[in-house]
């Protein structure tokens, strides 16, 4: 009995000692799981850059920066302004090279050639059950899709196109504002003068954009010379050589030739063209709503007006100017760039961004703030939504406007070619035949 009353003892003290051990054991390995917790909290937030572009230098920084840090703490943003002259070059060549920023903004023409350089992640299911999907106009999503099967882009903003007129100037040439190409043209010789006697032009009628980006300018005033306002036809050829429209493009080159826009418009860019409006020396700029505070507040609301864009022969048409943001499929933080664009196109960060950089509203819920429907220079850009067209999105649209078009309309602006060979020459671009 005494040897079984041990061994009972001892059997005891063994399980005891057992027990207490599972018991510190699981109190060690829930330590170690609170401090790894604990150590994750404390790690190093994930990196994302922006590639962007911006006409007035420092507006991203001030808009989002704050914003954007007050959001997530998880998630630091890297704002990076590129000049739009360069960003195409610069961003195909990150691509290929594999520095490309997480996030970036592109035209949706600009699309297949990132899609043939693998340069786009792949997004679709991302926005599936994003809380504001909705908001988005079926023609936006359809762009940002840029006709593939899957989701690549998603979109950023939308622009249309109009004539910014000096008030005072049309008033003392006792001018109306132009609603046909003709009335342009009149408006172009008229409102180009010597002010001071001195034989010299002092104010030309309009500021032409030859350098890179002037395409949507030429196209709205050039194209509308044809119904249907294309650069191609209905069997996905380029029509730019029929003669419509070889005669409306002789007459828009002809404004630089009568000396009715600038000597430098062949190498302006925009924002040379915005300096010579700001400061009276043309009369007329074509641009968008994203100009309209810089000008009020150069010339005062009382001297510019915003004008639809005249009606050619062929109909009123203009350029929609749409942009989306894409992810670089190399990134190593894509769901965080996804995150970022998911927040970027919120209904509070779209009604910023509109009032900041002056962008049409897009998302449903902001367009319809009255103070978009009451501004004069939003109004006139919603109600151009009704004519106006994105351009085509083929595989020869990115060299064509960065490279083939200014070259060309140059040449022809000083007078080393034709227009019926400018408009070849552009024509074979478009059908990839150079």
């Amino acid at each position: 009995m005494k040897k079984v009353f041990v061994l009972g003892v001892i059997m005891c003290l063994l399980l005891t000692i057992n027990s207490g051990c599972s018991r510190n054991s699981e109190t060690d390995a829930q330590a170690t799981t609170k401090v790894s917790v604990s150590s994750s909290t404390k790690s190093e937030p994930v990196k994302i850059t922006y590639w962007y572009w911006e006409d007035t230098e420092g507006k991203h920084q001030e808009m989002l920066a704050d914003k954007w840090a007050k959001y997530t703490d998880k998630i630091t943003l890297d704002l990076e302004p590129i000049p739009s002259s360069s960003f195409h070059d610069k961003l195909l060549t990150a691509v290929s090279s594999g520095t490309a920023p997480d996030v970036f903004i592109t035209y949706p023409s600009w699309i297949p050639e990132l899609v043939g350089l693998q340069g786009l992640a792949d997004l679709t299911g991302k926005f599936d059950s994003w809380e504001y999907i909705d908001e988005v106009p079926d023609n936006m999503l359809k762009l940002a899709y840029a006709g593939y099967d899957k989701l690549y882009t998603f979109p950023r903003s939308a622009l249309t196109m109009y004539l910014y007129c000096r008030t005072d100037y049309f008033k003392e040439a006792g001018l109306d504002y132009p609603k046909t190409m003709d009335d342009f043209y009149k408006a172009c010789e008229k409102l180009t003068k010597d002010t001071n006697g001195d034989g010299k032009t002092d104010v030309y009628g309009f500021g032409m954009r030859g350098a890179k980006g002037g395409q949507s300018m030429w196209s709205s005033m050039v194209l509308n010379a044809l119904p249907d306002w294309n650069y191609f036809d209905a069997n996905g050829k380029a029509q730019l050589v029929k003669d419509e429209l070889i005669k409306a493009n002789q007459k828009y080159i002809d404004i630089f030739k009568n000396g009715w826009a600038p000597p430098t418009a062949p190498t302006d860019g925009f924002n040379e063209i915005l300096q010579n409006f700001k400061a009276g020396v043309t009369a007329m700029m074509y641009h968008h709503v994203g100009s309209s505070k810089a000008i009020v507040d150069t010339l005062g609301a009382d001297k510019v007006v915003a004008v639809p864009m005249p009606a050619g022969v062929g109909g009123q048409f203009g350029v929609l100017e749409v942009t989306n943001l894409g992810v670089y499929s190399g990134s190593k933080n894509i769901d965080a760039a996804t995150e970022f664009i998911k927040w970027i196109s919120t209904p509070e960060m779209q009604d910023t961004i509109c009032t900041e950089l002056k962008q049409v509203p897009w998302v449903k819920s902001v367009a319809a703030m009255d103070k978009y429907q009451k501004d004069v220079f939003f109004k006139t850009s919603a109600d151009s939504l009704t004519f106006s067209k994105a351009l085509p999105i083929k595989s020869t649209m990115s060299s064509f406007t960065e490279e083939v078009w200014p070259q060309t309309f140059q040449r022809a602006l000083l007078g080393e070619i034709t227009s019926e060979k400018m408009m070849e020459i552009l024509n074979d671009s478009l059908d990839g035949k150079q």
